[in-house]
């Protein structure tokens, strides 16, 4: 059987939250959207949030509030990143710029810097559960933070998401503060979050509106989210387990394990190695073992144009490697994957 390389564990607290949803009659938004919004605030030690359908909806959002939605508003985001950034740059009317990352797999901060003097919003991802160190630096342009993968982390002892003008995050089921499906938006400004919301509810928007789409979350997705976010902080602490057992392993290797920049704490939501190898070949011979390693991202969004250069994404995509690291993950499943890196990382 396959050891899945990501899976959201859900216990009876999960069912009881949504049952009780059900039997409210109350499935749309609603007091538990309102509770899921306050949590989130109380985390991250920011005053204002508001809980969209996804992640890609939040970063639009922020993208159109933050730009008054200026046509083809120039929006810096990594290209070694998922492809929601992408589209959400795309749907927001925007055009995206891509940043090439470093060997460890964050910005390339000359690059950042250099492009960030013609950007209209710049996008900063704490990528795999590593923290962006650029978060610290000065932009003179509205700067976003993704805290998706990332959320728990910290920077010179700082929490992720406190950093920028605005952040979001994502509830997708796999995500560490996943539920089913949803994303938010937090900021200390007030009036930005007005503006997204303006945006969430096409029942009680101006028909004039230059964009407005049915972006709220539901009792029931919230209800889910709230419960994840209750268990994080264990979940969070029996991957750093597992990751540590990782370090040693590779420690016999010829992979290199990537790590979170100095001064950071990481979430451990993913463990990456580099290889000299073919990450492809890896992942193959790791899948025929039993073990669901994959590619950190599936491709690098500046793939998109083929006019864009960059080397040092195009370089990681070729040789970075993804390894299951589960909350729930037992003795026998890290035996199993021991097995498999001995075959495919030999010393």
């Amino acid at each position: 059987m396959l050891i899945p390389h990501s899976h959201p564990v859900f216990d009876s607290s999960f069912t009881q939250a949504t049952t009780q949803i059900v039997q409210s009659g109350q499935l749309a938004q609603g007091e538990t959207t309102t509770k899921l919004e306050q949590r989130i605030s109380q985390s991250l030690g920011v005053q204002h949030t508001l809980a969209v359908d996804s992640g890609t909806s939040a970063l639009m959002l922020a993208i159109r509030a933050l730009t008054n939605h200026k046509p083809l508003a120039r929006v810096g985001i990594p290209t070694y990143a998922c492809a929601s950034l992408l589209f959400a740059v795309k749907n927001a009317g925007a055009t995206p710029v891509f940043l090439d990352c470093t060997d460890d797999l964050t910005l390339n901060a000359e690059h950042v810097f250099s492009a960030a003097k013609t950007l209209d919003v710049l996008v900063l991802v704490h990528p795999f559960g590593m923290v962006e160190p650029l978060v610290k630096a000065t932009f003179a342009c509205p700067v976003i933070e993704d805290i998706a993968q990332t959320v728990g982390a910290t920077l010179g002892g700082q929490q992720v998401g406190t950093f920028a003008d605005v952040c979001i995050g994502s509830h997708y089921a796999t995500k560490p503060w996943g539920g089913a499906y949803g994303g938010f938006i937090s900021s200390p400004d007030v009036s930005l979050i007005d503006k997204c919301k303006t945006m969430t509810n096409p029942d009680a928007a101006d028909l004039n509106a230059a964009y407005v789409g049915h972006h709220q979350l539901s009792n029931i997705h919230a209800a889910l989210a709230v419960e994840r976010i209750n268990q994080a902080d264990d979940e969070r602490k029996h991957r750093q387990a597992w990751a540590q057992k990782y370090d040693i392993l590779f420690a016999q290797t010829s992979a290199s394990p990537i790590k979170s920049c100095t001064q950071s704490v990481a979430n451990d939501f993913r463990y990456l190695v580099r290889t000299a190898l073919d990450a492809d070949i890896i992942i193959q011979t790791l899948r025929n073992m039993g073990v669901g390693a994959s590619k950190p991202v599936q491709q690098p969004l500046h793939h998109s144009d083929s006019t864009i250069q960059c080397p040092t994404a195009d370089d990681a995509w070729q040789h970075c490697v993804s390894l299951p690291l589960l909350a729930d993950m037992c003795d026998a499943e890290f035996q199993q994957i021991e097995q498999g890196i001995q075959t495919c990382f030999p010393s």
